[in-house]
Protein backbone atom coordinates (compact mmCIF):
# COMPACT_ATOMS: atom_id res chain seq x y z
CA UNK A 1 0.00 0.00 0.00
CA UNK A 2 2.87 2.37 0.79
CA UNK A 3 4.38 1.74 -2.64
CA UNK A 4 1.03 2.49 -4.19
CA UNK A 5 0.87 5.82 -2.36
CA UNK A 6 4.43 6.76 -3.39
CA UNK A 7 3.63 5.84 -6.99
CA UNK A 8 0.61 8.13 -6.94
CA UNK A 9 2.69 10.97 -5.58
CA UNK A 10 5.21 10.50 -8.37
CA UNK A 11 2.43 10.51 -10.94
CA UNK A 12 1.15 13.79 -9.55
CA UNK A 13 4.56 15.36 -10.09
CA UNK A 14 4.69 14.05 -13.64
CA UNK A 15 1.28 15.46 -14.40
CA UNK A 16 2.38 18.82 -13.00
CA UNK A 17 5.14 18.97 -15.58
CA UNK A 18 2.84 18.30 -18.53
CA UNK A 19 1.92 21.08 -20.94
CA UNK A 20 -1.11 23.03 -19.76
CA UNK A 21 -4.17 22.56 -21.93
CA UNK A 22 -6.71 25.20 -22.87
CA UNK A 23 -8.41 26.90 -19.92
CA UNK A 24 -11.15 28.55 -21.95
CA UNK A 25 -13.87 26.01 -21.19
CA UNK A 26 -15.48 26.61 -17.82
CA UNK A 27 -18.18 23.96 -17.85
CA UNK A 28 -18.92 20.52 -19.17
CA UNK A 29 -20.44 17.11 -18.54
CA UNK A 30 -18.87 14.41 -16.38
CA UNK A 31 -21.47 11.81 -17.36
CA UNK A 32 -25.06 11.61 -18.55
CA UNK A 33 -26.40 12.80 -15.21
CA UNK A 34 -23.51 14.87 -13.77
CA UNK A 35 -22.18 18.18 -15.05
CA UNK A 36 -19.69 20.75 -13.77
CA UNK A 37 -19.31 24.51 -13.87
CA UNK A 38 -16.44 26.75 -12.72
CA UNK A 39 -16.89 30.47 -12.00
CA UNK A 40 -13.22 31.32 -11.55
CA UNK A 41 -13.17 30.37 -7.89
CA UNK A 42 -15.81 27.74 -7.10
CA UNK A 43 -16.36 24.43 -8.89
CA UNK A 44 -19.99 23.28 -8.90
CA UNK A 45 -20.79 19.60 -9.39
CA UNK A 46 -24.45 19.21 -10.35
CA UNK A 47 -26.85 16.33 -10.82
CA UNK A 48 -28.94 16.81 -13.98
CA UNK A 49 -31.60 14.20 -13.16
CA UNK A 50 -34.43 14.30 -10.65
CA UNK A 51 -33.38 11.18 -8.76
CA UNK A 52 -30.72 10.80 -6.09
CA UNK A 53 -27.59 8.70 -6.20
CA UNK A 54 -25.75 10.04 -9.25
CA UNK A 55 -22.13 8.92 -9.23
CA UNK A 56 -19.28 11.04 -10.51
CA UNK A 57 -16.93 9.18 -12.87
CA UNK A 58 -13.73 7.63 -11.60
CA UNK A 59 -10.50 9.28 -12.75
CA UNK A 60 -6.82 8.49 -12.29
CA UNK A 61 -3.61 10.50 -12.25
CA UNK A 62 -1.98 8.80 -15.21
CA UNK A 63 -4.25 8.59 -18.26
CA UNK A 64 -7.67 9.99 -17.36
CA UNK A 65 -7.56 13.27 -15.43
CA UNK A 66 -10.70 15.06 -14.30
CA UNK A 67 -11.49 17.90 -16.76
CA UNK A 68 -10.94 20.68 -14.19
CA UNK A 69 -7.50 19.27 -13.40
CA UNK A 70 -6.59 18.98 -17.07
CA UNK A 71 -7.36 22.66 -17.48
CA UNK A 72 -5.35 23.69 -14.40
CA UNK A 73 -8.29 25.52 -12.87
CA UNK A 74 -7.41 27.31 -9.61
CA UNK A 75 -10.25 25.81 -7.58
CA UNK A 76 -10.66 27.30 -4.11
CA UNK A 77 -13.99 25.71 -3.23
CA UNK A 78 -16.10 22.76 -4.42
CA UNK A 79 -19.88 22.65 -4.07
CA UNK A 80 -21.38 19.17 -4.36
CA UNK A 81 -24.97 19.60 -5.53
CA UNK A 82 -28.11 17.79 -4.44
CA UNK A 83 -28.45 14.25 -5.73
CA UNK A 84 -24.72 13.43 -5.97
CA UNK A 85 -24.23 10.07 -4.26
CA UNK A 86 -20.58 9.34 -4.96
CA UNK A 87 -17.43 11.43 -5.41
CA UNK A 88 -15.33 9.67 -8.03
CA UNK A 89 -11.80 8.39 -7.57
CA UNK A 90 -9.13 11.10 -7.91
CA UNK A 91 -11.87 13.63 -8.70
CA UNK A 92 -10.09 16.50 -6.94
CA UNK A 93 -6.65 14.99 -6.37
CA UNK A 94 -3.82 17.52 -6.51
CA UNK A 95 -6.13 20.59 -6.36
CA UNK A 96 -3.51 22.52 -4.42
CA UNK A 97 -5.67 25.66 -3.92
CA UNK A 98 -8.79 23.85 -2.72
CA UNK A 99 -9.60 24.80 0.86
CA UNK A 100 -13.26 23.92 1.44
CA UNK A 101 -16.01 21.60 0.24
CA UNK A 102 -19.72 22.31 0.68
CA UNK A 103 -22.59 19.86 0.33
CA UNK A 104 -26.07 21.03 -0.64
CA UNK A 105 -27.64 17.97 0.95
CA UNK A 106 -26.49 14.98 3.02
CA UNK A 107 -27.25 12.27 0.48
CA UNK A 108 -23.60 11.54 -0.37
CA UNK A 109 -22.83 7.92 0.49
CA UNK A 110 -19.33 7.25 -0.86
CA UNK A 111 -16.01 9.08 -1.32
CA UNK A 112 -13.79 7.44 -3.92
CA UNK A 113 -10.20 6.28 -3.94
CA UNK A 114 -7.78 9.23 -3.78
CA UNK A 115 -10.65 11.71 -4.22
CA UNK A 116 -8.83 14.50 -2.33
CA UNK A 117 -5.28 13.17 -2.50
CA UNK A 118 -2.65 15.90 -2.06
CA UNK A 119 -5.19 18.69 -1.40
CA UNK A 120 -2.72 20.27 0.99
CA UNK A 121 -4.82 23.39 1.72
CA UNK A 122 -8.10 21.59 2.34
CA UNK A 123 -9.07 22.53 5.89
CA UNK A 124 -12.85 22.76 5.88
CA UNK A 125 -14.47 19.39 5.19
CA UNK A 126 -17.38 18.01 7.17
CA UNK A 127 -18.16 14.43 6.19
CA UNK A 128 -21.93 14.08 5.57
CA UNK A 129 -23.69 11.84 8.06
CA UNK A 130 -24.89 9.37 5.41
CA UNK A 131 -21.45 8.52 4.03
CA UNK A 132 -20.98 4.77 4.24
CA UNK A 133 -17.58 4.36 2.61
CA UNK A 134 -14.34 6.33 2.39
CA UNK A 135 -11.94 4.57 0.07
CA UNK A 136 -8.16 4.13 0.24
CA UNK A 137 -6.02 7.34 0.38
CA UNK A 138 -9.16 9.44 -0.15
CA UNK A 139 -7.66 12.25 1.97
CA UNK A 140 -3.99 11.29 1.99
CA UNK A 141 -1.61 14.25 2.31
CA UNK A 142 -4.40 16.70 3.23
CA UNK A 143 -1.99 18.49 5.53
CA UNK A 144 -4.37 21.31 6.53
CA UNK A 145 -7.19 19.13 7.86
CA UNK A 146 -7.62 19.85 11.57
CA UNK A 147 -10.46 17.52 12.53
CA UNK A 148 -12.23 14.44 11.19
CA UNK A 149 -15.61 13.08 12.26
CA UNK A 150 -16.40 9.61 10.92
CA UNK A 151 -20.15 8.79 10.82
CA UNK A 152 -21.47 5.60 12.37
CA UNK A 153 -21.73 2.61 9.99
CA UNK A 154 -19.05 4.15 7.76
CA UNK A 155 -16.24 1.97 6.39
CA UNK A 156 -12.90 3.79 6.26
CA UNK A 157 -10.44 1.90 4.06
CA UNK A 158 -6.67 1.53 4.47
CA UNK A 159 -4.63 4.75 4.69
CA UNK A 160 -7.70 6.90 3.96
CA UNK A 161 -6.28 9.81 6.01
CA UNK A 162 -2.60 8.97 5.64
CA UNK A 163 -0.19 11.84 6.45
CA UNK A 164 -2.82 14.39 7.45
CA UNK A 165 -0.09 15.91 9.57
CA UNK A 166 -2.10 18.68 11.26
CA UNK A 167 -4.99 16.58 12.54
CA UNK A 168 -5.74 17.43 16.17
CA UNK A 169 -9.15 15.81 16.61
CA UNK A 170 -10.69 12.53 15.45
CA UNK A 171 -14.20 11.37 16.32
CA UNK A 172 -15.31 7.92 15.16
CA UNK A 173 -18.88 6.63 15.23
CA UNK A 174 -19.64 3.57 17.35
CA UNK A 175 -20.27 1.21 14.43
CA UNK A 176 -17.63 2.49 11.99
CA UNK A 177 -15.10 0.07 10.46
CA UNK A 178 -11.54 1.37 10.24
CA UNK A 179 -8.84 0.12 7.85
CA UNK A 180 -5.13 -0.33 8.41
CA UNK A 181 -3.06 2.83 9.04
CA UNK A 182 -6.15 4.91 8.33
CA UNK A 183 -4.91 7.84 10.44
CA UNK A 184 -1.16 7.26 10.42
CA UNK A 185 1.55 9.54 9.08
CA UNK A 186 4.40 8.24 6.95
CA UNK A 187 7.83 9.19 8.31
CA UNK A 188 11.33 8.20 7.27
CA UNK A 189 13.81 7.45 10.05
CA UNK A 190 17.27 6.02 9.45
CA UNK A 191 16.34 5.34 5.87
CA UNK A 192 13.30 3.31 6.86
CA UNK A 193 9.70 4.30 6.20
CA UNK A 194 7.28 3.65 9.01
CA UNK A 195 3.85 4.71 10.17
CA UNK A 196 3.63 7.18 13.05
CA UNK A 197 0.26 6.89 14.85
CA UNK A 198 -2.08 9.80 15.51
CA UNK A 199 -1.63 11.02 19.09
CA UNK A 200 -4.12 13.90 19.31
CA UNK A 201 -7.59 14.10 20.80
CA UNK A 202 -10.01 11.24 20.15
CA UNK A 203 -13.64 11.82 21.12
CA UNK A 204 -15.25 8.55 20.11
CA UNK A 205 -14.25 5.00 19.16
CA UNK A 206 -15.98 1.85 17.93
CA UNK A 207 -15.86 -1.04 20.39
CA UNK A 208 -13.55 -2.96 18.04
CA UNK A 209 -10.62 -0.59 18.73
CA UNK A 210 -8.69 -0.78 22.00
CA UNK A 211 -5.19 -0.14 23.34
CA UNK A 212 -4.00 -3.59 22.18
CA UNK A 213 -4.85 -3.18 18.50
CA UNK A 214 -5.04 0.60 17.94
CA UNK A 215 -1.61 0.90 16.29
CA UNK A 216 -2.95 -1.18 13.41
CA UNK A 217 -5.36 1.67 12.62
CA UNK A 218 -2.81 4.44 13.02
CA UNK A 219 -3.95 5.53 16.50
CA UNK A 220 -1.57 5.95 19.43
CA UNK A 221 -2.12 3.91 22.60
CA UNK A 222 -1.98 6.98 24.84
CA UNK A 223 -4.70 8.78 22.86
CA UNK A 224 -6.93 5.71 22.75
CA UNK A 225 -6.49 5.10 26.48
CA UNK A 226 -7.56 8.67 27.28
CA UNK A 227 -10.58 8.37 24.98
CA UNK A 228 -11.67 5.09 26.60
CA UNK A 229 -11.25 6.57 30.07
CA UNK A 230 -13.36 9.59 29.22
CA UNK A 231 -16.09 7.38 27.83
CA UNK A 232 -16.30 5.40 31.08
CA UNK A 233 -18.60 7.30 33.46
CA UNK A 234 -16.93 5.70 36.49
CA UNK A 235 -13.46 6.83 35.46
CA UNK A 236 -14.14 10.17 33.85
CA UNK A 237 -13.01 13.23 35.77
CA UNK A 238 -15.60 15.42 34.05
CA UNK A 239 -19.20 15.10 32.99
CA UNK A 240 -21.30 16.39 30.17
CA UNK A 241 -23.11 19.58 30.96
CA UNK A 242 -26.87 19.78 30.75
CA UNK A 243 -26.50 22.26 27.88
CA UNK A 244 -24.46 19.66 25.95
CA UNK A 245 -27.00 16.85 26.14
CA UNK A 246 -30.37 18.57 25.89
CA UNK A 247 -30.17 20.76 22.78
CA UNK A 248 -33.66 21.77 21.60
CA UNK A 249 -34.71 21.52 17.98
CA UNK A 250 -35.42 24.54 15.83
CA UNK A 251 -38.88 26.03 15.50
CA UNK A 252 -37.81 28.10 12.48
CA UNK A 253 -35.34 27.76 9.62
CA UNK A 254 -32.83 30.55 9.12
CA UNK A 255 -31.52 29.83 5.62
CA UNK A 256 -30.19 33.38 5.23
CA UNK A 257 -28.09 33.30 8.41
CA UNK A 258 -24.41 32.32 8.46
CA UNK A 259 -22.15 31.51 11.41
CA UNK A 260 -18.38 31.69 11.82
CA UNK A 261 -17.43 29.88 15.04
CA UNK A 262 -13.87 29.91 16.38
CA UNK A 263 -12.63 27.82 19.31
CA UNK A 264 -8.97 28.44 20.12
CA UNK A 265 -7.87 26.06 22.85
CA UNK A 266 -4.41 24.74 21.97
CA UNK A 267 -1.81 27.48 21.58
CA UNK A 268 1.78 27.16 20.42
CA UNK A 269 3.43 29.84 22.55
CA UNK A 270 1.11 30.49 25.51
CA UNK A 271 -1.02 28.40 27.85
CA UNK A 272 -4.12 26.68 26.50
CA UNK A 273 -7.70 27.86 27.04
CA UNK A 274 -9.71 25.23 28.96
CA UNK A 275 -12.94 24.12 27.25
CA UNK A 276 -12.65 26.57 24.31
CA UNK A 277 -13.08 23.83 21.70
CA UNK A 278 -16.07 22.40 23.53
CA UNK A 279 -17.51 25.91 23.81
CA UNK A 280 -17.26 26.39 20.05
CA UNK A 281 -18.42 22.89 19.17
CA UNK A 282 -21.56 23.03 21.31
CA UNK A 283 -22.36 26.59 20.17
CA UNK A 284 -22.17 25.23 16.62
CA UNK A 285 -24.71 22.54 17.54
CA UNK A 286 -27.07 25.19 18.90
CA UNK A 287 -26.70 27.22 15.71
CA UNK A 288 -27.62 24.19 13.64
CA UNK A 289 -30.26 22.54 15.82
CA UNK A 290 -31.80 25.33 17.87
CA UNK A 291 -31.40 28.37 15.61
CA UNK A 292 -32.10 26.40 12.41
CA UNK A 293 -29.03 27.54 10.50
CA UNK A 294 -28.15 25.09 7.67
CA UNK A 295 -24.98 23.10 8.33
CA UNK A 296 -23.53 24.38 5.05
CA UNK A 297 -23.84 27.95 6.40
CA UNK A 298 -21.73 27.17 9.47
CA UNK A 299 -17.93 27.19 9.61
CA UNK A 300 -16.48 25.71 12.81
CA UNK A 301 -12.82 26.68 13.00
CA UNK A 302 -10.84 25.04 15.81
CA UNK A 303 -7.36 26.18 16.96
CA UNK A 304 -7.30 28.82 14.25
CA UNK A 305 -4.19 30.64 13.10
CA UNK A 306 -4.22 34.28 12.00
CA UNK A 307 -4.23 33.25 8.33
CA UNK A 308 -7.17 30.91 8.88
CA UNK A 309 -9.27 33.64 10.53
CA UNK A 310 -8.48 36.62 8.33
CA UNK A 311 -7.79 35.05 4.95
CA UNK A 312 -9.58 31.73 4.73
CA UNK A 313 -12.66 32.59 6.78
CA UNK A 314 -13.27 36.36 6.55
CA UNK A 315 -11.82 37.15 3.10
CA UNK A 316 -12.27 33.89 1.20
CA UNK A 317 -15.58 32.78 2.68
CA UNK A 318 -17.52 35.69 4.16
CA UNK A 319 -16.33 38.42 1.81
CA UNK A 320 -15.91 36.64 -1.52
CA UNK A 321 -18.17 33.59 -1.52
CA UNK A 322 -21.39 34.75 0.12
CA UNK A 323 -23.47 36.85 -2.26
CA UNK A 324 -26.32 39.33 -1.61
CA UNK A 325 -25.15 39.90 1.95
CA UNK A 326 -27.45 42.90 2.49
CA UNK A 327 -30.35 40.46 2.93
CA UNK A 328 -28.44 38.02 5.15
CA UNK A 329 -27.34 37.86 8.78
CA UNK A 330 -24.04 36.77 10.29
CA UNK A 331 -23.22 35.32 13.70
CA UNK A 332 -19.58 35.30 14.84
CA UNK A 333 -18.49 33.42 17.96
CA UNK A 334 -14.98 33.43 19.45
CA UNK A 335 -13.66 31.51 22.46
CA UNK A 336 -9.95 31.80 23.13
CA UNK A 337 -7.31 34.20 24.33
CA UNK A 338 -7.62 37.96 24.20
CA UNK A 339 -4.62 40.05 25.19
CA UNK A 340 -3.81 43.75 25.71
CA UNK A 341 -0.82 45.47 24.14
CA UNK A 342 0.72 47.06 27.22
CA UNK A 343 3.08 49.00 24.92
CA UNK A 344 0.16 50.69 23.14
CA UNK A 345 -2.32 51.97 25.73
CA UNK A 346 -3.56 48.41 26.42
CA UNK A 347 -5.10 48.07 22.96
CA UNK A 348 -7.18 44.88 22.77
CA UNK A 349 -6.24 41.98 20.47
CA UNK A 350 -7.63 38.56 19.68
CA UNK A 351 -4.81 36.05 19.92
CA UNK A 352 -4.64 33.41 17.14
CA UNK A 353 -2.96 30.13 18.07
CA UNK A 354 0.27 30.96 16.20
CA UNK A 355 0.98 34.34 17.86
CA UNK A 356 3.09 35.06 20.96
CA UNK A 357 1.31 36.60 23.91
CA UNK A 358 4.23 38.99 24.24
CA UNK A 359 3.61 40.26 20.70
CA UNK A 360 -0.11 41.05 20.66
CA UNK A 361 0.17 43.46 17.72
CA UNK A 362 0.90 40.40 15.58
CA UNK A 363 -2.59 39.20 16.45
CA UNK A 364 -5.94 40.68 15.39
CA UNK A 365 -6.84 44.10 16.78
CA UNK A 366 -10.33 43.82 18.22
CA UNK A 367 -11.55 47.19 16.91
CA UNK A 368 -10.25 46.34 13.43
CA UNK A 369 -11.92 42.92 13.66
CA UNK A 370 -15.27 44.61 14.32
CA UNK A 371 -14.64 47.04 11.45
CA UNK A 372 -13.89 44.20 9.02
CA UNK A 373 -17.13 42.47 10.00
CA UNK A 374 -19.09 45.71 9.62
CA UNK A 375 -17.65 46.38 6.16
CA UNK A 376 -18.79 42.97 4.88
CA UNK A 377 -22.25 44.43 4.27
CA UNK A 378 -24.48 41.93 6.08
CA UNK A 379 -27.92 43.10 7.15
CA UNK A 380 -26.80 42.45 10.73
CA UNK A 381 -23.74 40.99 12.46
CA UNK A 382 -24.02 39.48 15.95
CA UNK A 383 -20.73 38.81 17.74
CA UNK A 384 -20.09 36.75 20.89
CA UNK A 385 -16.64 37.06 22.50
CA UNK A 386 -15.82 34.62 25.32
CA UNK A 387 -12.42 36.12 26.03
CA UNK A 388 -11.04 38.87 28.18
CA UNK A 389 -8.34 41.43 27.42
CA UNK A 390 -6.86 41.99 30.87
CA UNK A 391 -3.73 39.94 30.20
CA UNK A 392 -4.89 37.09 32.48
CA UNK A 393 -6.41 33.84 31.22
CA UNK A 394 -9.09 31.47 32.51
CA UNK A 395 -6.53 29.83 34.83
CA UNK A 396 -5.36 33.18 36.28
CA UNK A 397 -2.05 33.04 34.37
CA UNK A 398 -0.42 36.08 32.76
CA UNK A 399 -0.11 36.05 28.98
CA UNK A 400 2.26 38.92 28.24
CA UNK A 401 3.59 39.84 31.67
CA UNK A 402 5.54 37.81 34.21
CA UNK A 403 2.83 37.96 36.87
CA UNK A 404 -0.92 37.54 36.63
CA UNK A 405 -1.83 41.20 37.05
CA UNK A 406 -4.96 42.47 35.36
CA UNK A 407 -4.77 45.68 33.36
CA UNK A 408 -7.59 47.90 32.17
CA UNK A 409 -7.92 46.99 28.50
CA UNK A 410 -9.05 49.34 25.77
CA UNK A 411 -12.82 49.38 25.32
CA UNK A 412 -12.98 48.31 21.67
CA UNK A 413 -16.39 48.99 20.15
CA UNK A 414 -17.92 48.42 16.71
CA UNK A 415 -18.31 51.56 14.60
CA UNK A 416 -19.26 50.35 11.09
CA UNK A 417 -22.35 48.53 9.86
CA UNK A 418 -25.13 47.02 11.97
CA UNK A 419 -23.03 45.17 14.54
CA UNK A 420 -24.04 43.97 18.02
CA UNK A 421 -21.35 42.58 20.34
CA UNK A 422 -21.87 40.47 23.46
CA UNK A 423 -18.65 40.20 25.49
CA UNK A 424 -17.80 37.97 28.44
CA UNK A 425 -16.25 40.62 30.70
CA UNK A 426 -15.44 44.29 31.26
CA UNK A 427 -11.99 45.89 30.90
CA UNK A 428 -9.80 44.41 33.67
CA UNK A 429 -11.97 41.38 34.47
CA UNK A 430 -11.14 37.73 33.71
CA UNK A 431 -13.38 35.56 31.53
CA UNK A 432 -13.51 32.53 33.82
CA UNK A 433 -13.98 28.80 33.34
CA UNK A 434 -17.00 27.00 34.72
CA UNK A 435 -15.22 23.78 35.62
CA UNK A 436 -18.32 21.93 36.77
CA UNK A 437 -20.01 22.41 33.41
CA UNK A 438 -17.00 22.04 31.11
CA UNK A 439 -17.45 25.47 29.51
CA UNK A 440 -16.44 29.06 29.81
CA UNK A 441 -18.77 30.75 32.32
CA UNK A 442 -20.10 33.23 29.76
CA UNK A 443 -20.66 30.54 27.12
CA UNK A 444 -22.45 28.24 29.54
CA UNK A 445 -25.09 30.85 30.36
CA UNK A 446 -25.34 31.90 26.72
CA UNK A 447 -26.13 28.28 25.80
CA UNK A 448 -28.43 27.95 28.78
CA UNK A 449 -30.47 30.93 27.58
CA UNK A 450 -30.72 29.45 24.07
CA UNK A 451 -31.75 26.13 25.57
CA UNK A 452 -34.46 27.54 27.82
CA UNK A 453 -35.93 29.86 25.17
CA UNK A 454 -35.40 27.42 22.26
CA UNK A 455 -33.57 30.26 20.52
CA UNK A 456 -36.61 32.54 20.54
CA UNK A 457 -35.18 35.31 22.68
CA UNK A 458 -34.76 39.04 22.18
CA UNK A 459 -31.27 40.48 22.38
CA UNK A 460 -32.35 42.63 25.32
CA UNK A 461 -33.50 39.64 27.36
CA UNK A 462 -30.44 37.66 26.28
CA UNK A 463 -27.98 40.28 27.49
CA UNK A 464 -29.88 40.91 30.75
CA UNK A 465 -30.21 37.23 31.68
CA UNK A 466 -26.64 36.25 30.80
CA UNK A 467 -25.26 39.26 32.65
CA UNK A 468 -27.31 38.46 35.76
CA UNK A 469 -26.31 34.80 35.93
CA UNK A 470 -22.61 35.31 35.16
CA UNK A 471 -22.31 38.19 37.62
CA UNK A 472 -23.92 36.13 40.40
CA UNK A 473 -21.94 32.93 39.84
CA UNK A 474 -18.46 34.35 39.06
CA UNK A 475 -17.53 35.29 42.65
CA UNK A 476 -18.40 31.77 43.84
CA UNK A 477 -15.94 30.03 41.48
CA UNK A 478 -12.37 29.03 42.23
CA UNK A 479 -10.82 32.37 41.23
CA UNK A 480 -13.32 34.35 43.35
CA UNK A 481 -13.31 37.14 40.79
CA UNK A 482 -15.89 39.55 39.52
CA UNK A 483 -17.08 39.04 35.94
CA UNK A 484 -19.67 41.24 34.26
CA UNK A 485 -20.67 40.60 30.64
CA UNK A 486 -21.34 43.66 28.51
CA UNK A 487 -22.84 44.57 25.16
CA UNK A 488 -21.90 47.23 22.62
CA UNK A 489 -23.36 48.13 19.27
CA UNK A 490 -23.39 50.54 16.37
CA UNK A 491 -27.11 51.16 16.92
CA UNK A 492 -27.68 54.70 18.25
CA UNK A 493 -30.67 53.77 20.45
CA UNK A 494 -32.09 50.74 22.26
CA UNK A 495 -33.90 49.41 19.19
CA UNK A 496 -31.37 46.56 18.99
CA UNK A 497 -32.76 45.09 22.22
CA UNK A 498 -35.98 44.08 20.47
CA UNK A 499 -34.08 42.24 17.75
CA UNK A 500 -33.48 38.48 17.83
CA UNK A 501 -31.62 35.80 15.90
Amino acid sequence: MRRLFLLLTALVLCVGLADAQSTKAKSGKCSNDVEWEFDGRTLYIKCTTMGKGAAMPNYDLNKDLAPWIKQRLAIRKVVIGSGIGRIGSCAFANCKDLNSVEFQDVFLWEIGWGAFLNCKNLFNFSIPVNVKKIETIAFANCASLRSVRIPGLCRVEDQAFLSCTNLTLIEIGNNALIGKAAFATEVVEDGQTRHKPFNGEILGLPATINTDNCLEYGLAKEAVAICIKKSDPQESESRLSDVDTDIPGSQVMRNDTYALIIGNQNYRFVSNVPFAKNDASIFSEYCKNTLGIPATNIHLCQDATKHMILEQEINDWLKDEIKDKAAKKLIVYYAGHGVPDIQDHNKSYLLPTDVYGTKPRHGIALDEFYTQLGHLGFERVTVFIDACFSGVNRDNEGLNVERAVEVEAEDARPTIGNVIVFSAAHGNETAQSYQEEGHGLFTYYLLKELQETQGLVSYGKLTDDVKKHVSNVAPTLELRKKQTPKSSTTYTNDSWKSLSF
